[in-house]
């Protein structure tokens, strides 16, 4: 088969793949309230195509009680799901932690979700073993908000205005805790996006 036969079908795929995932994702642009906000890692971040309201997912804090995610509307967040396997998610977390460190109080806050079977008790034992400190406890065992919020693709992020609204998001592990970072999320929990 000649070389020239067997490129035109993997470009044609890789094509379809790229103009799907464009009709799904807009990445972020300088003509939103997000824009001036959009430098260094912060410019990776891609925005919901239409107005999307925090799910109402429930997930468990770290009594075991459970939690519709919308119940934590009113404050700004970033909000995390990772499971104890995924490298990635182990290699943001002290930043999602110093974030939570940096900026976290009663209108921001950093919500990490474990999304594996194991649990509250898991992510605490996982914490731990990572040496993560400061972050709350929060987990969906059964995985359901992973599958329909971010496909079951970790880490995913969701940046949440304090109106419930999410502004951004991100899948893969950014630097949630350098200057651009901080900037954004400051902006955030002050209400300017």
């Amino acid at each position: 088969m000649p070389k020239r036969a067997f490129i035109l079908p993997i470009f044609a795929v890789l094509m379809l793949g790229f103009i799907a995932y464009r009709q799904f994702i807009v990445p972020a642009t300088l003509d939103t309230a997000l824009g001036p906000y959009l430098k260094g890692e912060m410019a990776k971040l891609s925005l919901p195509k239409q107005e999307q309201k925090l799910s109402d997912h429930i997930i468990m804090r770290e009594g075991g009680s459970p939690l519709a995610l919308s119940e934590l509307r009113g404050k700004a967040m970033l909000i995390n799901l990772w499971a104890p396997w995924c490298a990635p998610c182990r290699a943001e977390m002290p930043e999602l932690a110093n974030l939570q460190k940096l900026l976290g109080d009663d209108d921001f806050e950093v919500v990490a979700i474990n999304v594996n079977r194991g649990g509250i008790g898991e992510a605490r034992a996982t914490l731990k073993e990572w040496d993560i400190e400061g972050l709350g406890l929060y987990a969906d065992p059964t995985m359901k908000i992973a599958i329909d919020l971010a496909n079951g693709a970790l880490p995913t992020s969701l940046i949440v205005g304090k109106d419930g609204l999410v502004k951004a998001m991100y899948l893969g592990p950014l630097k949630w805790d350098g200057p651009e970072a901080i900037g954004l999320f400051v902006a955030l929990k002050n209400g300017e996006i």
